[in-house]
């Protein structure tokens, strides 16, 4: 049986789109200010958020998803980032405590 696929008739342009992700990842590089984000970059949590964000990306630009969805899911980059964040501050002061 084929599925029908739910068709939003406002997809977003890849512009506008992008724009709304830099604004994210604007963000995140004020909060991290001089800590490196490479290492951040390559955590699991973040990589899985990332691959979310691609795919949403994707959906939307088909019409098979809104834009709730991409809302949300930016919501969870940042919060990914925002956690690495918290973990790479806490390593900092463990290391200067030790």
């Amino acid at each position: 049986m084929h599925r029908q696929r739910a068709s939003f008739p406002t997809s977003p342009s890849i512009s506008r789109l992008g724009s709304e992700l830099s604004a994210v990842i604007n963000r995140v590089r004020s909060a991290f200010g001089p800590i490196p984000m490479l290492g951040s970059a390559a955590r699991p949590r973040v990589q899985r958020a990332e691959k979310v964000v691609d795919q949403t990306a994707r959906q939307l630009l088909r019409g098979e998803a809104d834009l709730s969805a991409w809302y949300r899911v930016l919501r969870q980059y940042e919060d990914a980032w925002m956690l690495e964040l918290e973990r790479v501050r806490g390593a900092r002061a463990e290391r200067r405590a030790a």
